[in-house]
């Protein structure tokens, strides 16, 4: 199984980033009181929709997906729409993690609002997003809270990708990235579907 970057070249027209939940939910047959049962292992799903492409280009994202080999393979792909982040610093985990939704970082710039609530950031492969605006204090540290939480461990040192933040992903299904062909001139990819890989 290998991994492989999204080629630049392949320009995204639109992009879908959904939140598929791993939540439980149990209703009483008596009174239908629920409750929910909250576990790790909620993924990001990512559609992107290309539109229609020149034949050469278009060939090109053909062999690139067919050589994702359906979900034998994987792919880090980023939120197309979202603007390049500004870095600040160079921030790192400061404590070890495991499973968290909260930590702490040091190594930015001091007293700066380094990221905004939606942003995204990346730890090891897992990609996520801000939920609350994050300023450092005078000595460059700074309290993250994200969503979904970390899967992995990670140990103190880690760096934070903030640039542009990637995860991993697959192909969603067997019969992904049909192409459809219009005409000798133009070709329709339509839109590919993704799906976060959790150990890729």
């Amino acid at each position: 199984m290998n991994t492989y970057d999204w080629p630049a070249e392949f320009r995204v027209r639109e992009n879908t980033l959904a939140l598929q939940t791993n939540h439980r939910t149990f209703e009483s047959p008596w009174t239908g009181s629920e409750q929910t049962a909250s576990t790790p292992g909620s993924k990001w799903l990512m559609e992107l929709t290309m539109g229609k492409m020149d034949p050469a280009p278009a060939r090109r994202l053909e062999a690139f997906l067919a050589m994702l080999d359906g979900p034998a393979s994987r792919v880090r792909l980023w939120d197309f729409a979202h603007p390049l982040q500004p870095v600040r610093g160079g921030p790192v985990v400061t404590e070890a993690l495991a499973m968290a939704a909260r930590f702490t970082s040091r190594g930015w710039t001091p007293s700066t609002l380094v990221l905004n609530k939606g942003d995204w950031i990346q730890i090891g492969d897992e990609l996520k997003r801000i939920t609350a605006d994050v300023w450092s204090d005078l000595a460059g540290a700074a309290r993250l809270e994200i969503a979904p939480l970390l899967r992995a461990s990670y140990p103190s040192g880690t760096p934070l990708v903030v640039a542009r933040p990637m995860g991993v992903f697959r192909l969603d299904g067997a019969a992904a990235g049909k192409s459809r062909r219009q005409s000798a001139i133009k070709r329709d990819l339509g839109t590919i579907k993704f799906v976060e890989s959790f150990y890729p």
